[in-house]
């Protein structure tokens, strides 16, 4: 009753309004989205699994998208695939005789939102949800966000990866957007990103393909997108506002 009668009524919508407030809080721009998505397509031109593998997309490509809700593009949004993801779970003494090295779980947590969801998606829920499931994340772990190798953060719709990026402490408040320049993000930068192209380009599995993934870099599995020495990585899934749960994945025990 206080958004479907105004039009308001499907979840990119909402998206759009939270993303339209972090540009005019903090200055803003869709060059920080275009970054995240050519970072992902690029990525899931090395993963063979990814819906739009030896699919690249150009700066142009992604600016020439139809809107879907603005500043929401085309290529803000995940695609929707049909798959499955499978995690197999035990004891570290179990694993040690295992045909493939194994993946230690450090730390995980998880958090829901602040107030009642579904009715608003407000910037500063987004902020303070995902904020609470990183200081329970990195407490669980007994690392931080300078421990880690890489990042694979929930990107079911674009601006949450920016989000996350601030929630978890791999930049400022108000920072992702300048953060994700440059190649920073890019496999061989400062924190790769989303490396197996993300819910964006590999295909929306709810976050289990960005654990995947986490699992896969440490253990070695990556194809040729491995990063070399992936001693630890998290992968945060969910939208910050409205749930999200978090993992911290590392070679050593």
């Amino acid at each position: 009753q206080f958004v479907a009668p105004w039009g308001c009524s499907s979840i990119v919508q909402w998206h759009a309004l939270a993303w339209q407030r972090y540009m005019h809080r903090y200055g803003a721009t869709r060059e920080a989205l275009a970054a995240l998505a050519l970072n992902s397509r690029r990525n899931a031109n090395f993963n063979p699994r990814a819906f739009f593998y030896s699919q690249p997309m150009s700066h142009e490509d992604y600016f020439n998208s139809r809107w879907i809700a603005e500043p929401l593009c085309l290529y803000d949004c995940d695609v929707p695939i049909d798959g499955c993801v499978a995690l197999v779970i035990t004891t570290a003494e179990r694993a040690r005789d295992l045909k493939n090295p194994p993946a230690y779980i450090a730390g995980w947590g998880q958090n829901t939102a602040p107030r009642r969801t579904l009715l608003h998606y407000a910037l500063d829920d987004y902020i303070e949800c995902g904020g609470s499931l990183a200081r329970k994340l990195w407490a669980s772990a007994g690392l931080g966000p300078d421990d880690m190798d890489a990042a694979e953060l929930y990107d079911g719709f674009n601006p949450s990866t920016l989000y996350w990026l601030e929630a978890a402490g791999f930049c400022r408040q108000g920072e992702g957007g300048s953060f994700v320049q440059n190649g920073r993000i890019a496999l061989e930068g400062e924190l790769p990103l989303n490396t197996f192209g993300g819910s964006l380009s590999e295909g929306r599995m709810h976050g289990m393909g960005h654990i995947a993934e986490a699992v896969r870099q440490v253990t070695g599995r990556a194809e040729k997108r491995q990063l070399k020495d992936a001693e630890a990585v998290c992968a945060i899934d969910g939208s910050p506002m409205l749930r999200g749960s978090g993992i911290v994945v590392t070679r050593s025990p």
